[in-house]
């Protein structure tokens, strides 16, 4: 089963101190946002790190 994480979350497993960073990743295709739990936005583990991995 696939983990989701919240913002707060995913910017700590980014390392980034801003929510501007991470809607720039969203903008730029890098990640994906999804909803799966009510209208919160939530994001797959899987793909954080793999971002992680191409830096």
């Amino acid at each position: 089963m696939e983990q989701y994480v919240n913002t707060k979350e995913a910017m700590n497993i980014l390392g980034v101190k801003s929510q501007t960073t991470i809607g720039k990743y969203e903008t730029d295709g890098k990640i994906k946002v999804y909803r799966p739990f009510s209208n919160r936005k939530r994001y797959k583990v899987s793909e954080l790190q793999k971002v992680l991995s191409k830096r």
